[in-house]
């Protein structure tokens, strides 16, 4: 006698060794023994063989429709082989009876389990949905084994090209686009990467690093929402000063800025201007939070993303022409030993004379030119002679003091690099196919070592 169990929702049969009232005793066809409860015991039978009434019902259970085997089961709770009689006829056979009863297990959006080998219809709204939700991830599979194919031709689908590097980096693995790399990968044997680099989703290596880099760091781009930047209201005093600024030819965010008073009186003012926005923006406000989440503005060589939108930047940045609120240290110095007589800080309007570029003016404001009393001042340059060879003279006094608190002289033998990107415009992402322009310039020329 042959029994038909099951066992962490799987059906298996073997030869009943012994039986007792709780349990039985059954021997696989591997040979293995083990316990079966009664509760677990489906069905007893001496033909077919357990191996072959199995084969046999798996494949004759495929030839059951749900669709008409649901229209022939009971309204009302039913058993397999209640199915099987219907289904086939009076006289169902074991195998028939087992076929039954793996389709019913395999269907459970059409019959819902009950008590032992027990089942009953699912009510036709859940069929209904269950069957559209079974359409759809056919539909979806098939979708899938497109784009595999695509890919393994050497096309990228569109849609994955849109998640490619969250595929790459951070994918979703439930996600279609997800799956379909992977699919298509395991049947080319192609590593992902190598995949979409052959499928044309990858541009070049710039692209790749570039967008990495934006994915990682600007998953919801780099542009801004509409800001107007606040005016600042207070009524500042005007500074009696002409200040000048020295920076890059690139620098747009300008903010700081000197001014002298007083020389060749004995004692000079130094003014050292900090712009300040923090006059206009809130803690809290929309632009003040934008700030918080970025933190600082992202330089690279011929391009950069702004911490802040340049509307906004423009509003207080310290530009040329233009009375600017800033943050002023003045430093009163003995204009003969320069050592500090006194120092104030003001918040005020200062004029902004000319944002002076080093490096335009490097070959122009040498040391030479400097230090030469005779030297006369280029009429294209705002600021005069005397006014730059006194912060060269402080500045390089200031250095010196500062070599005896750090017990050794500091080093300016070794030069610096600057890498721009040949192209006219710097207001878009470069290509990856401009031209690098290295250049030099020495550490510790006059502006630099001024500013």
């Amino acid at each position: 006698m042959y029994a038909l169990f099951e066992e962490a929702g799987k059906f298996m049969a073997g030869r009943i060794l012994s039986e007792a009232e709780a349990s039985a005793q059954v021997e696989l066809d591997s040979g293995k023994r083990v316990k079966v409860k009664a509760a677990q015991m489906l069905l007893k039978f001496e033909k077919p063989s357990p191996a072959a009434l199995l084969s046999e019902a798996a494949v004759l259970s495929q030839s059951i429709e749900l669709e008409l085997a649901y229209e022939f089961a009971s309204d009302e709770e039913f058993g397999f082989a209640d199915l099987a009689k219907d289904y086939f006829s009076e006289g169902a056979s074991t195998v028939h009876q087992v076929a039954a009863l793996l389709r019913l297990h395999e269907a459970p959006h059409y019959f819902r389990r009950g008590g032992k080998g027990r089942y009953r219809k699912a009510p036709a709204e859940i069929v209904q949905q269950a069957l559209l939700a079974i359409e759809k991830k056919k539909q979806l599979q098939a979708q899938i084994e497109a784009w595999s194919a695509e890919l393994v031709a050497g096309v990228c689908p569109a849609p994955i090209r849109e998640q490619l590097y969250k595929i790459l980096f951070r994918p979703d693995k439930n996600t279609p686009e997800y799956k379909a790399v992977v699919e298509a990968s395991k049947a080319s044997q192609t590593a992902p990467l190598d995949l979409l680099q052959n499928a044309g989703a990858i541009a070049s290596a710039w692209d790749f690093h570039w967008q990495r880099f934006l994915f990682d760091l600007f998953p919801k781009g780099t542009g801004f929402p509409a800001l107007q930047a606040p005016a600042i209201h207070d009524e500042l005093p005007l500074a009696p000063v002409q200040a000048f600024s020295i920076d890059d030819s690139h620098t747009t965010e300008i903010d700081d800025a000197l001014s002298l008073q007083g020389l060749g009186t004995g004692t000079v003012t130094v003014g050292i201007h900090i712009a300040a926005p923090g006059l206009a923006l809130t803690p809290g406000s929309a632009i003040d939070q934008l700030g918080r989440q970025r933190l600082s503005t992202v330089y690279m060589p011929g391009y950069k993303i702004t911490m802040l939108p340049d509307s906004v930047v423009q509003a207080y940045t310290l530009i040329e022409g233009r009375d600017c609120p800033a943050v002023s240290l003045y430093v009163t110095f003995s204009e003969a030993d320069l050592e500090v007589l006194k120092t104030e800080t003001r918040v005020e309007r200062v004029s902004i004379l000319a944002n002076l570029r080093h490096d335009q003016l490097d070959q122009t404001i040498t040391r030479e030119w400097l230090e030469s009393a005779e030297a006369e001042t280029p009429a294209d340059l705002p600021v005069d002679r005397p006014t730059l060879a006194f912060y060269w003279r402080l500045a390089q006094t200031l250095k010196a003091r500062r070599e005896v608190v750090r017990g050794k002289p500091e080093s300016f033998n070794r030069p610096d690099y600057s890498f721009k990107l040949d192209r006219p415009s710097n207001d878009v992402p470069p290509t990856g196919e401009e031209t690098v322009l290295i250049g030099v310039r020495q550490r510790g020329a006059p502006l630099d070592l001024m500013v």
